[in-house]
């Protein structure tokens, strides 16, 4: 074994033990959200007015609130209280505010004892953008809590109601809005189907493997996993809110690690190009860093109903499957071969002399 295969497999070792620690904790997701039952539909704006826009974001994680009335609108917090000013002077929030900590993530953050303390209606106005936009995850709108809601336990396969109404309040001078939707269950389809294409996708990168022409055809299911990969991150990238330089910032930044798989990838098809067996032991961390991330860690989007990707759930389910298919068969097929199990002795004898240490 060749000094660089000791130290890719230990890397792999090491990667694929880090994989399987961080993988539920930072599994690709939308501001805080990934795929999901819980549906939050807005109904309703009322009295409508010219020029303000309120929509529902990132599967329901956040509300954006776009305001080109010419007026200020004020949302109201949690106990009524003003929480942010948006107007043609930019988006202010107020720091005696519960809600200015509260909407800072999808769990929530403590306020602290001025805020706590602060009477009701009290302000102390902080400019946080230049544009009439704001966006902020408003706790009214979905379901907080690890565990599912009572109803769903009792019926997880019926489409249920959890919040028949909430309400997000406005104020435009001495004018209430009042911006209302639901939080609905909707149940998933099984995931079985594309379990059943990983295997299908597994079992023929071993066949690749295990054929005369492995290093060509090992190199291209490596670039085939490498390019879903990146597709994977750009959609999860574009299901953000914000300018798509944003957006694109979030494809690499919400899943650091999938820029070392990348990379080995590229490392991999470089060498098993001039037929080196280092190539393998590339393309097998590789194979286990995009499998582990990008197919176990978003597995929920296999069967969850609500799947924030911008190109559409089809297609991330898609790229969900063969990231799990192609990334384990690599890896497995990869180690096979470098092991000489499975392989015929013409085929074993061939790799030997093509090795350059």
């Amino acid at each position: 074994m060749t000094a660089m295969r000791r130290i890719l497999l230990s890397a792999a070792a090491a990667l694929v033990w880090l994989g399987l620690n961080a993988a539920p904790a930072s599994a690709h997701s939308v501001s805080g959200v990934s795929a999901t039952n819980f549906h939050t539909h807005l109904l309703s704006v009322t009295p409508a007015v010219p020029g303000l826009d309120v929509t529902v974001i990132e599967a329901g994680s956040r509300l954006q609130l776009v305001n080109h009335s010419g007026q200020e609108v004020v949302v109201l917090g949690y106990k009524d209280e003003p929480y942010l000013r948006v107007g043609p002077q930019g988006v202010f929030q107020n720091r005696l505010s519960p809600a200015t900590y509260l909407n800072q993530t999808r769990k929530g953050r403590q306020p602290p004892a001025s805020a706590q303390n602060a009477p009701v209606g009290a302000t102390d106005w902080e400019k946080i953008s230049s544009e009439p936009v704001a966006r902020w995850h408003d706790h009214r709108i979905h379901w907080m809590l690890a565990t599912n809601p009572p109803i769903v336990q009792r019926n997880p396969g019926k489409r249920l109601a959890v919040i028949p109404e909430w309400t997000v309040a406005l104020k435009q001078g001495d004018r209430a809005i009042a911006v209302k939707g639901d939080l609905v269950w909707e149940p998933g389809s099984t995931a079985l189907p594309w379990y059943g294409l990983a295997v299908v996708l597994a079992l023929l990168v071993v066949l690749i493997v295990r054929s005369a022409a492995w290093a060509p055809g090992v190199a291209a299911v490596t670039g085939v996993l490498v390019a879903v990969d990146v597709f994977h991150n750009v959609g999860l990238g574009l299901a953000n809110a914000g300018g798509l330089g944003y957006r694109l910032e979030k494809a690499i930044t919400q899943s650091p690690f999938s820029p070392l798989g990348w990379a080995a990838g590229a490392l991999a098809i470089v060498w098993l190009l001039r037929r080196r067996l280092d190539g393998l032991s590339a393309a097998a961390l590789a194979g286990l860093l995009i499998a582990l991330l990008g197919g176990v860690g978003d597995a929920t989007a296999l069967s969850r109903s609500e799947v924030p990707f911008g190109f559409g759930a089809f297609l991330a389910r898609l790229a969900v499957t063969a990231s799990i298919g192609l990334g384990f068969g690599l890896a497995v097929a990869a180690a096979l071969r470098l092991a000489g199990v499975g392989m015929s002795p013409a085929t074993t004898r061939k790799r030997v002399p093509a090795e350059v240490s």
